[in-house]
């Protein structure tokens, strides 16, 4: 009997209705989420910004008055106090362009003997990094599975002296590195997406492969680069059992949500509003995230908004007087070509050159806000498919390797908690206590076995233990 006329009346009432106010409860919570994340903004421009700021130009002044109240009393001499505050305030007029000059020079300056480019594609090249010495046959080589990431992926050749790299080639193990081909005023990188990231390591790791004498490698992804590496294995899991032992990582946010420093503004941004973001970027900003965009919300969250304005770099010549005396490049310390390259590496224009792609930064947003599914289903697709880590449990034998800082703010070690559940004894997760998230590239003594401050256990030595049980 056909529904009547009265009956189809009250169903398409019940329908606005409900329609009605699932959109009126929706548009306000949206609305309480807006107000959430002004304040957020607001507490951490004070905090971050603000603040710093004062703090700082009170410590000159503070530094200042001490040096003439020494005088005054006769402590210190005052010709000596009067050449002090020249020394104090040409360091301060100088230090910035330092940075901006030297400190780009110097950032991602590493290269290697020997070094050579194996292939090339539209974003990113391979490079084949050999190691010293030959005098044995190392078991296994490192695959660096690099591509785009905030502020660039030269970090990982930070210095000559201070780099990611070396630590390998010094153990005689090869290195096979996967990086940008340059930054964005010499590669339009609008077109690096997830998918093709997945195929470029695909290409790039048979060329590797076949290049090692088709003797299989470690695969390896550092921050961003881990979850990238992952969603490979998992579009690709014949490919990544062929040639791979196993795929470790460093602090990568595996589940984005547990990175509470990190994900607490994307978590704070309405949904609409950052579809709506993610489309003007498209429209206005050629298939970039601004890079002042994507710095500012990393800011915001580790509260560094101060270090690197104009006044931050006046307080840090100031407070170092030595950067008075350099004429070149070739007068600094190794203390300060390191403070110089490390400011210029979190600088708004090193932030620019390597502005991110929007797919890449849709993967990323996901993973701190929609995170890690119960089954190990990850907030991407290949090819129309989902991805997730469960096909790396199910279709290939590679044991995972997760290496977190103790001391890492960022990415703290619980963001691995699900893939531990997940993978049982097949995933095995190790924390430096005293490293922090960028110390693996940053801090080369403590790769030494037997220093001081050496990492416990040593990430090659797993490396090796891994590859000889496997």
């Amino acid at each position: 009997m056909a529904p009547s006329i009265t009956t189809s009346a009250r169903q398409l009432a019940a329908d606005w209705v409900g329609n009605s106010t699932a959109l009126t409860f929706r548009n306000s919570r949206d609305s309480l989420k807006l107000l959430r994340m002004m304040s957020y903004v607001t507490h951490q421009t004070m905090e971050g910004s603000v603040f710093p700021a004062f703090e700082a130009a009170l410590g000159m002044q503070e530094a200042f008055s001490g040096s003439v109240v020494a005088a005054l009393r006769g402590d210190r001499k005052a010709l000596e106090v009067a050449k002090e505050s020249v020394d104090r305030v040409r360091a301060a007029a100088k230090y910035g362009k330092l940075v901006r000059r030297w400190g780009k020079q110097l950032y991602g300056s590493a290269t290697f003997e020997g070094e050579q480019v194996l292939s090339q594609g539209p974003f990113l090249q391979l490079s084949y990094l050999p190691p010293p010495t030959t005098e044995k046959q190392a078991p296994f080589a490192l695959f660096h599975a690099g591509g785009g990431i905030p502020y660039g992926d030269r970090i990982f050749r930070f210095l000559p002296e201070s780099n990611f790299f070396d630590r390998f080639l010094e153990r005689g193990i090869p290195v096979y590195a996967v990086e940008l081909r340059g930054d964005r005023k010499q590669i339009d990188y609008a077109g690096l997406t997830l998918e093709h990231l997945i195929e470029a390591i695909d290409s790039l790791s048979a060329i590797a492969f076949e290049h090692h004498g088709q003797r299989k490698m470690i695969l390896e992804g550092y921050c961003g680069h881990g979850m990238q590496t992952l969603a490979f294995v998992a579009a690709k899991p014949r490919q990544a059992t062929e040639r791979f032992h196993a795929a470790t990582t460093f602090v990568s946010p595996y589940d984005g949500r547990e990175c509470s420093i990190l994900a607490e503004f994307p978590s704070l941004m309405p949904e609409a509003m950052m579809d709506l973001s993610f489309a003007i970027a498209k429209l206005i900003g050629q298939g970039y995230v601004p890079g002042d965009g994507m710095r500012m919300s990393l800011d915001l969250g580790l509260r560094t908004t101060f270090h690197k304005t104009p006044l931050a770099h006046v307080a840090a010549g100031w407070n170092e007087t030595t950067y008075a005396k350099v004429r070149t490049v070739e007068d600094l310390s190794k203390r300060q070509r390191r403070d110089l390259a490390g400011a210029y590496w979190i600088s708004p224009e090193s932030a620019r050159r390597f502005a991110l792609p929007i797919d890449l930064v849709r993967y990323s947003s996901r993973l701190f806000t929609k995170g890690i599914g119960p089954d190990g289903e990850l907030p991407a697709s290949y090819q129309g498919k989902s991805l997730s880590l469960k096909t790396i449990l199910d279709d290939t034998p590679l044991p995972i390797i997760g290496f977190f800082g103790g001391r890492d703010v960022m990415i703290p070690d619980r963001t691995a908690f699900p893939i531990l559940s997940l993978f049982g004894k097949r995933y095995r997760h190790i924390v430096h206590p005293q490293a922090g998230h960028i110390s693996y590239v940053l801090s080369p003594k403590s790769w030494q076995i037997g220093h001081k401050t050496s990492l416990e256990p040593n990430p090659i030595d797993v490396l090796h233990e891994v590859v000889a049980a496997s």
